[in-house]
């Protein structure tokens, strides 16, 4: 097999900018889109949280799989610490938190290019799909506000 055979792909994140999202309704996270490929269906990101930080509750539409890189994390009572690693199904719904802060890496993979579904507090609910992640891949942070904003707009005027 040669090198141009070979369906090996290095993908990394150092060179990304970490983008904060801020439809966090408590404390601050910010994200790094390592790869979005959407003809397999897999998104792969690394996720930061602040110290005091919790995410909107959300629902998967996907399979997740969540590894603890340093600090702790949590929900629904399940601790999350450095080297521990969590498998969330289809349809699960939880509000991730941190009181330490954390770093996590997380694969999500699906049948379709939907992801998850944030569930915001004035009643709507947001969709991370494939187009959201794609967008956010190697975006700055400029990109990432505008882009999360009008998710966030789309999904008010749906509502």
């Amino acid at each position: 097999m040669s090198a141009h055979d070979d369906p090996t792909r290095v993908f990394t994140s150092e060179e990304m900018e970490w983008l904060p999202l801020p439809l966090v309704p408590k404390g601050e996270g910010w994200i790094k889109v390592i790869h979005a490929d959407d003809e397999r269906h897999n998104v792969v990101f690394r996720f930061r949280f602040s110290p005091d930080c919790e995410l909107a509750p959300h629902t998967h539409e996907c399979h997740a799989t969540a590894y603890t890189i340093s600090g702790e994390w949590e929900y629904e009572g399940l601790k999350l610490p450095e080297g521990a690693m969590a498998y969330e199904p289809v349809g699960s719904t939880h509000t991730p938190s941190s009181d330490p802060g954390a770093e996590i890496v997380v694969f999500l993979n699906g049948d379709t290019d939907q992801f998850l579904v944030n569930h915001m507090s004035d009643g709507t609910d947001v969709a991370f799909d494939m187009a959201f992640f794609k967008a956010l891949e190697g975006a700055t942070v400029e990109e990432a506000q505008r882009l999360v904003e009008q998710a966030a707009s789309e999904s008010s005027a749906t509502a």
